[in-house]
């Protein structure tokens, strides 16, 4: 039951994701309001990727034990993922907004991998 409802909510997060980078790529011409949308948009793509991880948590699933074991779809998936949001900062010329949530993603899968029961409810 849990479960069902965290994976709605990452399918909700996702969508949004995915059509806030679609506005941005497409209609907004304002460099400074596509960094903003553009910085949502990663926002709520990290959201449906940690509701998707939390969620195979609660069913028993590490998702960080998953991924380190060479499962190439996986990483390619977060991979491209990850490339792709880089190329968009690129492309507006926000290197640093790119490169600090490199460090971000960096310092949170440190803390996952180390402590996967510190965020337990």
């Amino acid at each position: 039951m849990l479960t069902d409802v965290v994976l709605m909510m990452a399918l909700l997060a996702g969508i949004l994701s995915i059509a806030l980078f679609t506005f941005t790529i497409f209609f907004e011409k304002n460099k400074r309001r596509s960094k903003i949308l553009l910085v949502w948009a990663t926002l709520f793509l990290a959201a449906a990727f940690v509701a998707i991880e939390y969620a195979s948590w609660i069913n028993g699933y590490f998702l960080f034990n998953i991924i380190p074991q060479f499962n190439f779809p996986l990483l390619a998936y977060f991979g491209i993922w990850f490339v792709f949001v880089a190329w968009l900062f690129e492309s507006i010329g926000e290197r640093k907004v790119w490169l600090i949530l490199l460090a971000t993603l960096l310092i949170v899968t440190v803390i996952a991998l180390n402590c996967p029961n510190c965020v337990r409810f």
